[in-house]
């Protein structure tokens, strides 16, 4: 059987210098995970750019895999012949022959020729493919500029040619735990699944962390968390997330704090909290979808007293992104109908009827003295419960749920 293969090509990491190899790896190890339900793959990482070849598998399946893993610019599938002007032909020809031509479509050839020692000039192979193409394809034109079909023609320094007519666009950003491991604070709303979702394309590894307060809050409500997870799981590897037990220090605040003000107190709680779990982790940073101004918590003077009890990198990569972006962007990765479910989070269930949106430090801090944090926080960090959550969470619980029926 005829070997298939496919060109990933990096983007950013080829301005990388001394350290560039460990970000190809990263790619060869998400690509390799990714593929392990395929047949055995082979990935062979060159300097700009990585050779992915395979046998039985079509290459819609394998295009599908590429184009969600990031660190990959754009990727190509190519076809191998002799380094040989006639066999270029020949392949060409077929390649076009696979396509639906209309008439006054256009194509162009781009050739590279790595091997100096060919015999044909990069122009004159263009030269000699065009006028091939042309011959057989009547209905074609030429257009260098912006044409329909594009054939790439690579003469590789080894012993082969490599065509290909296909460029698909890849995620783009860094490879999958390249930047570190982040904390995501992850509620259930549309906010938190897209802001881990940029921070995993920018090459962080993240952990799940969600407040949950039974009774107050539903399974159901822990339960699209998880299938949230799942979801981001698809970008990256298997995803830790930690279910934090919430519902008493919640009361605790409703009981001793006023009310404008319990959002404040509660997010500085949390974290607290989320210093104390991203310790044990051994992560770098938390990360949350705040976006500025959106709710009163979000405002620049709340977010400066809830920031100061904490002195880990808190990353925003929400924080000047409007809702309708927001949203269009959790209709593209497939979290939008899981977040649209209507269950309420901790926040919301206990969202204050007028918080304030310019609170005061020291205010704050009075308040906080009333409530016991050492115990609350103690408790709260011991009874956190964690699980390893993959893409295929949302399969198994599909099926659980058929077989219920």
């Amino acid at each position: 059987m005829t070997e298939k293969q496919i060109v990933v090509h990096y983007g950013e990491l080829s301005t990388k210098g001394r350290n560039r190899k460990s970000f190809q790896n990263k790619i060869a190890e998400q690509i390799r995970y990714r593929t392990q339900s395929l047949e055995r793959v082979k990935v062979v990482p060159e300097h700009d750019f990585m050779y992915v070849s395979w046998q039985e598998t079509d290459y819609e399946s394998m295009v599908e895999v590429l184009k969600d893993i990031p660190g990959i610019a754009y990727f190509e599938p190519v076809y191998q012949v002799d380094k040989e002007i006639q066999a270029i032909k020949a392949k060409a020809v077929d390649l076009f022959s696979s396509l639906e031509i209309q008439s006054g479509q256009t194509f162009r050839i781009i050739a590279k020729r790595q091997d100096k020692t060919f015999p044909l000039e990069t122009y004159d192979i263009q030269r000699e493919l065009g006028r091939t193409l042309g011959l057989a394809f009547p209905d074609l034109k030429v257009d260098l500029k912006h044409a329909d079909y594009s054939l790439r023609v690579q003469i590789a320094q080894k012993d082969a040619a490599f065509l290909s007519l296909n460029r698909y666009p890849g995620l783009q950003g860094m490879p999958y735990g390249s930047s570190g491991r982040g904390m995501l604070m992850l509620s259930g709303g549309f906010d938190s699944p897209i802001a881990g979702y940029l921070m995993m394309k920018r090459g962080m590894e993240i952990e799940a962390v969600h407040f949950s307060s039974p009774p107050y809050t539903s399974p159901q409500a822990l339960e699209k968390a998880k299938k949230l997870t799942a979801k981001l799981a698809h970008y990256g590897m298997p995803i830790k997330f930690h279910n934090v037990p919430f519902a008493h220090i919640q009361e605790e605040i409703k009981a001793s704090v006023y009310d404008n003000e319990s959002m404040t107190v509660m997010r500085r709680i949390m974290l607290r909290i989320m210093d104390q779990l991203l310790v044990k982790s051994k992560a770098d940073a938390i990360i949350n979808g705040e976006s500025l101004g959106q709710v009163a918590s979000q405002t620049i003077k709340s977010m400066r007293v809830i920031n100061a009890v904490t002195h880990t990198p808190i990353l925003r990569p929400l924080i000047a992104t409007d809702k309708n972006d927001i949203i269009a962007l959790a209709e593209k990765i497939g979290t939008y109908d899981i977040s649209n479910e209507p269950y309420e989070d901790c926040c919301t269930v206990f969202a204050p009827t007028s918080p304030h949106t310019r609170p005061k430090q020291k205010t704050i801090e009075e308040l906080e003295s009333r409530l016991d944090l050492r115990m609350l926080i103690e408790e709260a960090v011991q009874g956190v419960e964690t699980q390893v959550i993959g893409e295929d969470y949302l399969v198994t619980k599909q099926a659980d749920f058929k077989d219920l029926l």
